[in-house]
């Protein structure tokens, strides 16, 4: 330890003899600082001078009309740019525009096309299309400041947006609201429209079987035809029917006559014994006769057995008497049979027109007044009614058979789908009723246009929390710049000083002179850190939440960096420095240190673990933003094991490749171009 010590002192003894070598220790330790403070005061607010970055607006709207109501929002827009003092907005034709970016006096250009409004509108129409925005960026001027004239256009067209819904919504909600008002004075028909449809869903089955009593009218219309046309010959008849009354009125009238007839009939019937006692007189006639033929006979057959001349002649008379007798005998049988025939005849008769004129007559007297009267009274009444069924079938019968097929038809056809909609549409109001309250949806549409309009327009709010809040960007980027200022700082001190103790006697081991000469550099190190890390504080008043601890890391770092550098340089000599460099390339793009890590390649973010920037910044931003005790011990074991690697690789290498690395120093000194 003595040893080392010996060679920290004899470092500085040599350093304090010589003025210029003090004055370039401390420039040494003040010119890191000078790089960190220019570049955190150059990003201190960079996007709080985003006017300067010149962006040219050509508006060639030619507007729209919207109701009778004429709006220009290109014009609407340049009001609002020229009110806006976010970029350099310049006012330009197209022309000067598409020029003046190709030239470099405009990072980018807007122009607003001439059909703007008219797309903007179509909204409203079947088949809307969305307006575009003329946009370009001149990319070569500035690589960040075509990134925030784009982000100036984007809130451009965003505005625009905002706005554009704010319009619409204003016009839909305020239909909403007249729609919700006109809802509410229509709700008790609304009602019973439902309640109409309800009861025609519960009247479907009496409306299908009347759709079945239409096709089976259908099916009869055939036979009702016939009927019709029985209804027309009946009608041709009435002529006839007329004379069969006035015939019914004639028997009527002679009804008396009748009747007197049948007084008659009756007396003849009490005259019916007389007659067949005629009859009987016949009959005894006849018997009679029959006797006497007999007599007669007898008397002939006596004169026959006599033969005296006076008989023969009494004989013959009797014989012709006898012919005569059976002639009139004959005679006489024959007119009592065919008497007795007409007797019972007569007798048939006359006791069945008795019994017509007892019995029957009265009745049918009875019917034939009620005929005679329908004839006086009900006849031409019927005969009207006939006249106007005719007339009806001639007339109405067509008519009623095309209604009869057209309603089989719509049974037929058309029943069931309407039958399926009026169901399908009390289903409907059903599950709307069940699932939407119809008076709840009244109150929605009655909402605040403005208010809904509003909400529309900027429906999320963004609630900002601030975990660890840093004023400005300068404030932000200043653990990067004060971490690289400690790196070129430390590549600074191996690249003007020596890193190697001259040890002609041999009187140092190689650890020692290691050791010993890494002291002072760590000194010029701290005040390096500390320089640094107290003018970013007071100097260019950068932001910090914990002052004291963004001064002590700061110096921590330093020393990791300045052990890091100063090892590589002592091992490598001259390769070391180169390597110094490169750690220093690769360090800036896989930290994260300035833009996320995640945005980088694959090969930078498989580096970033093993870079002792990634801990380092870490470390700083905890300090300016708040502290979170884990975040910082982690870097802080992270940063220590870089100082003990290095270690190690300066303890092990440092002895063995000592000799190799003089020698190829001598041999790069002969060049007269390597120190």
């Amino acid at each position: 330890m003595g040893a080392i010590l010996q060679i920290y002192k004899t470092d500085w003894r040599n350093i304090f003899k010589v003025p210029t070598v003090v004055l370039l220790i401390g420039a040494l330790m003040v010119l890191p600082s000078a790089y960190a403070w220019v570049n955190i005061k150059s990003m201190w607010d960079p996007y709080g001078n985003t006017s300067g970055i010149r962006v040219a607006v050509s508006n060639e709207d030619e507007g729209a009309e919207i109701r009778g109501k004429k709006i220009n929002v290109g014009k609407d827009t340049l009001k609002s740019l020229k009110k806006n003092h976010q970029l350099g907005w310049v006012f330009v034709n197209r022309k000067d525009a598409e020029s003046g970016v190709k030239k470099g006096h405009y990072y980018s250009y807007l122009i607003i096309p001439k059909d703007f409004s008219k797309k903007l509108t179509s909204i409203l129409e079947v088949n809307p299309q969305k307006p575009h925005i003329e946009f370009a960026v001149n990319e070569k001027i500035n690589a960040v400041a075509p990134k925030i004239a784009s982000s100036g256009a984007s809130s451009v067209t965003a505005q625009i947006s905002q706005a554009f819904i704010k319009t619409v919504g204003d016009a839909i909600f305020s239909e909403f609201y007249k729609a919700g008002i006109e809802l509410e004075q229509a709700l008790p028909s609304i009602h019973n429209v439902e309640k109409q449809i309800f009861e025609l869903e519960k009247a479907l089955p009496q409306i299908e079987e009347m759709g079945k009593k239409a096709i089976e009218l259908e099916e009869k219309l055939p036979e009702i035809e016939a009927k019709g046309q029985k209804i027309i010959e009946f009608e041709q008849r009435i002529p006839e029917i007329q004379q069969a009354g006035s015939s019914i009125l004639k028997v009527e009238a002679s009804l008396p006559l009748i009747k007197e007839a049948g007084d008659k009939v009756l007396i003849l019937q009490g005259k019916l014994t007389d007659i067949q006692y005629t009859a009987d007189l016949v009959s005894e006639v006849v018997s009679n006769l029959t006797e006497i033929e007999t007599n007669l006979r007898q008397a002939i057959d006596s004169l026959k057995d006599s033969n005296q001349v006076e008989s023969a002649e009494n004989q013959e008379q009797l014989n012709r008497l006898f012919k005569e007798l059976e002639k009139i005998h004959s005679k006489i049988h024959e007119t009592r049979i065919g008497l007795q025939q007409k007797v019972d005849e007569l007798t048939g008769d006359i006791n069945s027109a008795a019994n017509f004129f007892k019995n029957d007559l009265p009745r049918i007297e009875d019917k034939l007044h009620k005929a005679a009267d329908f004839v006086r009274t009900d006849l031409p009444k019927v005969e009207d009614d006939i006249r106007r069924a005719g007339n009806l079938v001639r007339t109405r019968l067509p008519e009623l058979i095309k209604v009869v097929h057209k309603a089989a038809g719509l049974a037929r056809n058309d029943l069931p789908g309407f039958e399926a909609k009026i169901r399908s549409a009390a289903d409907l109001i059903r599950k709307f009723e069940s699932s939407v309250n119809i008076n709840d949806l009244i109150q929605f549409l009655k909402h605040d246009p403005q208010k809904e309009s509003s909400f529309l327009s900027n429906p999320v709010l963004l609630k900002t929390k601030r975990l660890f809040p840093i004023p400005n960007y300068g404030s932000a980027m200043t653990p990067f710049y004060t971490m690289l200022a400690l790196w070129v700082g430390a590549t600074l001190l191996i690249a003007s000083l020596k890193v190697d103790v001259e040890n002609p006697e041999r009187s140092f081991k190689s650890y020692q002179l290691y050791l010993g000469r890494l002291l002072t550099f760590l000194t010029i190190g701290i005040f390096q850190a500390a320089i640094v890390a107290l003018g970013d504080l007071f100097l260019i008043h950068t932001y910090a939440v914990d002052k004291l601890w963004f001064v002590l890391l700061s110096i921590f770092i330093s020393i990791v960096f300045v052990t890091m550098t100063y090892s590589l340089c002592s091992v490598f000599g001259n390769i070391g420095k180169g390597l110094a460099i490169i750690f220093l390339v690769l360090q800036i793009s896989s930290s994260g240190a300035t833009f996320p890590v995640s945005l980088t390649s694959s090969f930078f973010q498989r580096l970033n673990p093993f870079m002792p920037f990634t801990y380092a910044v870490s470390m700083l931003r905890e300090t300016v933003g708040g502290m979170v005790n884990e975040v910082v011990i982690k870097d802080i074991f992270s940063l220590f094991a870089f100082v003990v690697i290095s270690f190690l690789l300066a303890l092990v290498l440092k002895k063995p490749l000592s000799k190799r690395i003089q020698q190829t120093a001598e041999k790069a000194r002969t060049t007269n171009i390597i120190p």
